[in-house]
């Protein structure tokens, strides 16, 4: 029989100065973390402390915002401002969603409209009236359809209405009368005003209007009356007919939608609707015609989805417009009306409430979904917080670029560092935390969150000069797995090294470094602070002995506290370096 021996083990160094983040996976090696908070990569391969917050105050009574060109739009209980100019505006109460359309600025769900090149308010439609006027509906042709179709639809009144000349092309006009009794009305577009057409007495003016558009192109068809012509009747006469323009008429065609998930593409805004089951687009250049259908390139657009509860998200995506829910994404391909194609791919879509949360990095559109965050690449979806250990419960804000993802809830930023690969945790200052949304603009990436009952605008990533305040702290820790749980059993760690900077520009500096033997507590083992005796070199070594174990974790827990704002890490640490004893294992 052939006995097993025991072999001697020599002392063994190992090291770790290459770092990666949050990794809860597969035991957590030494040079992974199972906590790495207020700590980055900055300093790759080093791990550092994150910076001094930095932010700037907001307008304690906005109730909504967007950036363009670069610069805070937002909205206020009785305007809008807009690169410092004020525009004083009859705005409703409550929040309100700003999407940028070309020059124009949206702001929901008022649907005020302002042109921000000579900042007028587009919506802002004066009020003209016409009474007492006769709407006419003429038929041509409607005995020989392969011939010129056409249609005439025109309101007659006096040529010295005054209020004529406020009326031009393109309006859209309610036009009120009585029809068998009863009250009815429509909107269309006025196409020309004239006192010259042929059909006219002197004297006397037509609003003529456009009937190119959906059912007008059909002459056996009275869109006044709602039915088709008999017999030889082509002309409709309706007597003492109102004609009326306003902002409320302009509106009054706007499908009802969850307003936070409009978005635009293409010159279009794009929205949906939870209680229909129905997403909708405006025609082309107009954010207040949505059911304009003539056939043309400029039509607006409107279709039913079959899927099962309320829409959660949107956004636009490899030139398609992405409609999600929490089962699934609607996807709208195509360039115009006539082509648009729907397609829905079953998925793990976005969470409730986690609209915001929608970013995109690489090429890949990273959000929050009911378990965690998750990434999407067109056509399927994939868990991308595995290595963060648990799910993330909580609805969350997100913003991004190419080098890395923040998905931010109210207690906790994750961060994804796309450059290195790794995981990592950061939190604001404050005891009321509630997190509004995320942007990218001028390359640096920011949060909005409102912080202790203040609005703030936090920078998160990159370089920016107007940001006017920062944090006066931050702390910061960071967490190991057990040491020494894989490979010799008898074998222990004597000596353990730690290479570690520190600035000085800071006004204090302290940490402690705590060890946990066997699973037990964590113990202080050594404490630094600047303002007591420190070492005469801001990168220096702590050596330390430990309790003989056979299993450890090292925390390291500090703060760092600066009046003014300092670009570089207050702790870094560049190595961390451990000695086994020998020992004896079966050989």
């Amino acid at each position: 029989m052939r006995y097993r021996r025991l072999k001697n083990l020599s002392k063994k160094e190992s090291h770790q100065n290459l770092f990666g983040g949050i990794n809860l996976q597969n035991g957590t090696p030494l040079g992974e973390w199972e906590e790495l908070h207020n700590m980055t990569s900055e300093s790759y391969p080093a791990v550092c402390s994150a910076e001094l917050r930095r932010y700037r105050t907001l307008p304690s009574d906005m109730t909504g915002f967007c950036f363009k060109n670069d610069s805070l739009v937002y909205t206020v209980t009785n305007g809008i401002s807009i690169d410092g100019t004020m525009i004083v505006l009859p705005l409703s109460e409550g929040n309100k969603k700003l999407v940028s359309m070309g020059a124009y600025i949206v702001i929901l769900p008022d649907w005020v409209v302002i042109n921000t090149e000579d900042m007028t308010v587009e919506s802002n439609i004066d009020s003209v009236t016409l009474t007492g006027g006769t709407l006419y509906e003429i038929n041509f042709n409607q005995t020989s359809p392969t011939v010129d179709i056409r249609k005439l639809m025109y309101y007659e009144t006096d040529a010295s209405n005054s209020a004529l000349a406020n009326l031009k092309k393109g309006d859209r006009v309610k036009l009120s009368y009585a029809y068998k009794g009863k009250a009815t009305s429509f909107v269309v577009s006025v196409d020309s005003i004239s006192t010259e057409e042929s059909y006219l007495e002197e004297g006397r003016a037509a609003v003529i209007f456009d009937t190119t558009a959906g059912v007008y192109k059909d002459t056996r068809y009275f869109f006044s009356e709602k039915q088709a012509m008999t017999g030889s009747r082509f002309i409709a006469r309706h007597e003492n007919v109102t004609l009326e323009r306003s902002g409320e008429v302009s509106r009054s065609e706007i499908p009802d939608m969850d307003y936070e998930l409009i978005v635009e593409h293409n010159n279009r805004l794009w929205g949906c609707s939870s209680e229909n089951h129905e997403i909708y687009c405006s025609k082309l250049g107009n954010p207040f015609i949505w059911t304009e259908y003539s056939g043309l390139s400029t039509d607006s657009y409107a279709v039913t989805v079959g899927s099962d509860g309320d829409f959660t998200g949107s956004t636009v995506y490899n030139d398609s417009i992405l409609f999600f829910k929490e089962n699934c994404v609607h996807v709208v391909y195509g360039t115009k009306a006539s082509n648009f194609t729907l397609s829905t791919i079953e998925l793990r879509g976005v969470q409730k409430d986690s609209f915001s949360s929608i970013c995109k990095s690489n090429g890949l559109l990273y959000y929050k979904a009911p378990e965690g965050i998750f990434v999407f690449n067109g056509s399927t979806s994939v868990r991308a917080d595995g290595r963060l250990g648990e799910d993330i419960k909580e609805t969350a804000v997100g913003v991004a670029d190419d080098d890395a993802v923040y998905m931010a809830t109210d207690d906790t930023v994750y961060v994804y560092d796309y450059l290195h690969d790794n995981w990592h945790t950061e939190s604001l200052k404050g005891d009321s935390i509630r997190m509004l949304s995320g942007h990218n603009y001028g390359g640096a990436l920011y949060l909005v969150a409102e912080v202790d009952g203040e609005f703030r605008l936090y920078l998160m990533r990159g370089i920016d000069d107007t940001m006017t305040d920062n944090d006066d702290t931050v702390a910061f820790e960071l967490q190991t797995g057990e040491l020494n749980r894989i490979g010799a059993i008898m074998r222990h760690i004597s000596k353990l090294r730690f290479v570690i900077g520190t600035d000085g520009l800071y006004d204090s500096i302290a940490f402690d470094i705590k060890i946990s033997y066997n699973g037990g507590e964590f113990r202080t083992i050594y404490s630094y602070d600047s303002n007591g005796t420190r070492p005469s070199t801001e990168i220096f070594t702590v050596p330390i002995i430990p309790m003989r174990c056979q299993r450890m974790k090292l925390k390291i827990s500090g703060t760092a506290t600066g009046t003014e704002y300092i670009s570089s890490p207050a702790f870094t640490l560049y190595g961390i370096y451990y000695t086994s004893e020998g020992g004896t294992e079966l050989g």
